[in-house]
């Protein structure tokens, strides 16, 4: 088998080289003309060549193709006499000799020949013939034409062609049937070519991807024939297909007639998107009014089916909910697409599909499926819906090192509790440290990192120095679980938060554009007005957000000490105002005022949020939306400055001492903090261990994880002690959760048996 591809022999021109000074000269190419090297009289006859080419009928010809090659004859003879086994080496500009290193042996009669073939290009090319022999090198060139082959697609049938006619087999099918496709390419002669020819078959069903072809496109022929599986996939009723030529130099053409499937089933595809906004609130990011609710009718074995009617319903209309088509046709998947527009009420619907079918006794019957919920909302978060968490609350070292993360995840539903659409913005603010600026939510929630840094403490106080921050050293410092009893100085860790303004503690704020929370007393998805004139009221009237630094719950700066628990007794209202002083808020109406968002004529807020009605807007509430917003408190830890205190635990009050005294019902405390009074990172541990012989845990030994804690205080572990009778020691030690520990030893005392009362101080049951 011969392939329509470039074959090109290359060959450095032979110099000739002439003795005695002698010039020679060759003649011109052609069946009639020769090439010689005279006589010189050395007895050594020249050569003389005459080239032909020769169609396969052994005529002259000048003109090959890919279905017609030429043979080039060399005919050698010196002085009318034919030369035999002279080596004859030819080469091309164009086309493909063959033996393709264009070299032949001249037989008896003088004659050599070679077989010249087309290649991939066309025109005009030269065969050049050397000859090495008698007394010098002797060349000639013959010129010749690679045209268009006279080629013919079509197919035979009983061993006659049949011309510009595909073979299909079988010509009908059946939905998802297969054909095999006999496309024959053939010369002038009706001979099947012996050349690689391409073919490309198309159809509408192919070009519309309800059919498709096995190869694919284009297809080799084999020995002069393509065959092809054609299988019908959704297409049906007459196909024309067309086999070309690769060049568009011929054609054939045929048809198959598919019949068409029967529709057995309709099945939800998806909703894009699930949710949308109530009408006249869309147009933000992922707010669409409008959802593609898309279903697929498919046969009995699954196979999608084009052409089929849907008609679609609603399972609700509330609010004006409604279908844009209340019927489809499916494509050549299978797919019709219902569009469903939003109304004035929020709710969930669901689209139901119905389709006609036969029930396989001739009957037709109506076949329907429910879609997926979607779900008509406003589409913003609302202030009951957004929360914020933190990978961890107390950063280990935060006070101390640099670049210590924490994960910070905002989730966000609105009113319905439904999660907000992805693409909705966060903003974050920090107290202290650093925080990225922004997330966008994913499935309703998106997260940030904030990392320790500068600052740590307020401008008006910096390094914690300036009296305003309260640490476990101040002179005034009060300890209501210690009743202030101290033997150990006059400070120390405590489990209470000590008041005034709270070292190492940091508010980080997220808000987003939402709207109020209100309770829907009739439960039609809007605020109405007896909603809005209800007492209590049924929503919560939201001012503008601020970093709460001094954790009162309000904006200090405008509005004074507040009632939270960052500013309750013992902490004073002046105190409480100094710590609140630097709080900055959120200028949401960008009037550069804080805004409590209320009526200046009533004293009462209003709800503000998309789910206010038209009608409503202005009136009894605003559709102007407000920041929603939440926080919460990161602790820094200060692992340089930590101390420890043990407390015992009375009945009366209990005490911080110096000593563990062992006894029955005698129970210790070792609170341990830093200088702020704020408890080490999670998964710090706190240990407490005897000396193993006056002085022991009971129950051995203790190693306690320290949980993740919120609020400000001491961490305490409790253990009582035990022994043999003298004096020994205890130890409590903090190891931090990233490195490092801090520990301190205590002196502990076991008293000797019951019997022995002469001891000091005596067992308890000793007479006095």
């Amino acid at each position: 088998m011969l392939t329509r591809f470039a074959r090109i022999t290359s060959r450095l021109s032979i110099a000739l080289i002439f003795s005695f000074g002698i010039a020679a000269c060759g003649g011109g190419g052609g069946s009639d003309g020769g090439g010689f090297l005279p006589d010189d009289g050395s007895g050594i006859a020249s050569f003389v060549l005459n080239l032909t080419l020769i169609d396969g009928n052994g005529n002259p010809t000048n003109s090959i193709s890919s279905t017609t090659p030429a043979t080039l004859q060399v005919e050698v003879s010196s002085k009318n006499s034919s030369i035999d086994s002279v080596l004859v080496t030819a080469i091309t500009t164009i086309g493909v000799l063959v033996p393709e290193a264009g070299t032949a042996l001249t037989n008896a009669d003088g004659i050599a020949q070679l077989r010249i073939e087309a290649g991939d290009e066309l025109g005009a090319g030269e065969i050049t013939v050397s000859v090495e022999g008698g007394d010098g090198l002797i060349e000639e060139k013959i010129a010749f034409q690679i045209g268009v082959a006279d080629l013919r697609l079509g197919y035979f049938e009983g061993g006659v062609f049949m011309p510009g006619e595909l073979g299909i087999t079988p010509s009908s099918l059946s939905s998802g049937g297969t054909a095999q496709i006999t496309v024959a390419a053939v010369d002038g002669n009706d001979q099947r070519v012996s050349t690689v020819e391409l073919i490309e078959l198309s159809s509408e069903c192919l070009v519309n991807g309800q059919a498709g072809t096995s190869p694919v496109n284009p297809v080799p022929t084999v020995n002069g024939q393509a065959n092809i599986i054609y299988t019908a996939a959704g297409c049906r009723g007459d196909d024309v297909l067309t086999a070309t030529l690769d060049g568009g130099i011929a054609s054939a053409t045929g048809t198959v007639s598919i019949a068409g499937a029967s529709a057995n089933s309709i099945a939800f595809n998806a909703a894009e998107p699930e949710q949308i906004a109530l009408k006249g609130t869309g147009g933000g990011t992922g707010r669409q009014e409008r959802s593609q609710v898309s279903f697929r009718v498919i046969d009995s074995s699954a196979a999608p089916i084009p052409g089929v009617v849907v008609r679609f319903a609603l399972s609700t209309e509330i609010g004006g909910l409604s279908l844009e088509n209340p019927t489809g046709v499916s494509n050549a998947e299978g797919i019709a697409n219902a569009i469903v527009t939003s109304g004035n009420v929020a709710t969930s619907v669901r689209v139901i599909a119905s389709i006609d079918t036969d029930d396989g006794a001739g009957n037709t019957v109506e076949v329907s499926t429910l879609s997926d919920v979607l779900i008509v909302s406003s589409g913003l978060p609302d202030q009951d819906s957004i929360s914020l968490a933190a990978s961890q609350f107390v950063v280990p070292a935060g006070m101390n090192i640099n670049g210590v993360e924490i994960e910070l995840t905002v989730t966000m539903g609105d009113h319905f509790n439904n999660p907000v659409p992805d693409g909705t913005s966060a903003v974050f603010t920090t107290e202290y440290g650093i925080v990225e600026d922004s997330c966008t939510t994913t499935d309703g929630e998106c997260t940030v990192t904030w990392r320790s840094s500068a600052p740590r403490f307020p401008t008006l106080d910096p390094g914690g120095d300036g009296g305003l921050i309260t640490t476990i050293h101040d002179p005034d410092y009060s300890c209501p679980s210690h009743n202030g009893s101290f033997s150990k100085g006059t400070t120390g860790p405590c489990p209470d938060p000590l008041g005034g303004a709270y070292g190492g503690r940091s508010t980080v704020l997220v808000t987003a554009v939402g709207e109020e929370f209100f309770v829907d007393r009739n439960g039609n998805g809007v605020f109405d007005q007896a909603e809005a004139e209800a007492e209590p009221p049924v929503f919560e009237n939201l001012p503008e957000a601020f970093v709460d630094h001094n954790e009162d719950w309000v904006w200090t700066p405008g509005q004074g000490a507040g009632p939270g628990p960052g500013c309750r007794p013992p902490t004073s209202v002046e105190t409480c105002e100094a710590a609140g002083f630097e709080e900055t808020f959120s200028d949401f109406n960008n009037d550069n005022e804080y805004n409590l968002n209320v009526d200046p004529n009533t004293g009462k807020g209003i709800y503000n949020g998309i789910l206010c009605p038209v009608e409503g807007d202005g009136v009894w509430c605003s559709r102007e939306l407000v920041n929603v917003r939440s926080s919460l408190v990161l602790t820094l830890s200060d692992e340089v400055n930590f101390d420890i205190i043990m407390v015992r635990q009375n009945s009366a009050i209990n005490t911080v001492e110096d000593t563990a005294l062992e006894g029955e019902g005698r129970v210790y405390i070792a609170y341990v903090s830093d200088i702020f009074n704020n408890p080490p990172a999670a998964e710090s541990t706190v240990s407490v261990s005897g000396d193993g012989g006056s002085c022991n845990i009971v129950g051995g030994d203790k190693s306690v994880e320290v949980p993740d804690i919120q609020s400000p205080g001491a961490f305490g572990v409790p253990f009582s002690v035990e022994g043999d009778g003298g004096q020994g020691t205890l130890t409590v030690e903090v190891t931090f959760k990233e490195s490092g520990f801090y520990s301190e030893t205590f002196a502990c005392r076991s008293f000797a048996p019951i019997d022995d009362c002469s001891v000091s101080p005596k067992p308890p049951g000793c007479p006095p």
